[in-house]
């Protein structure tokens, strides 16, 4: 399975996103984003999970990383937030997070491939 994900840099860190309860993973910080569906590029399907997730709309930029394991391949790219706030649909908090305080929060296995390659 294909998988987008956003890496957003702000000033002071990386934006993150916690799942929401009820969700896989919930508790989880993660850099937001979602599954390709059929046809998608990795850009279109990063636009239409950060609007559906988040009410965002964004400029996709170059990818940053790569992770994988048994099952998905997660490609991660340079995000801009051109139109927002983000609307918490599906995550229950966020927050922008120094990288090297990155590693102190709890991520799923892709989410700290990608941090390990940021840092």
């Amino acid at each position: 399975m294909l998988v987008a994900a956003a890496v957003v840099k702000e000033q002071d860190g990386y934006w993150l996103v916690r799942r929401g309860p009820g969700r896989d993973h919930a508790g989880m910080w993660e850099f937001p984003g979602g599954k390709l569906e059929a046809g998608e590029t990795f850009a279109q399907a990063l636009s239409r999970e950060l609007w559906e997730e988040l009410g965002l709309r964004v400029q996709v930029g170059d990818l940053l990383a790569k992770a994988r394991n048994e099952r998905i391949e997660m490609h991660a790219f340079a995000v801009r937030i051109e139109q927002g706030p983000p609307e918490l649909r599906e995550h229950d908090a966020q927050a922008v997070i120094p990288l090297s305080e990155l590693p102190n929060y709890p991520m799923n296995d892709l989410d700290q491939q990608v941090v390990r390659q940021l840092r």
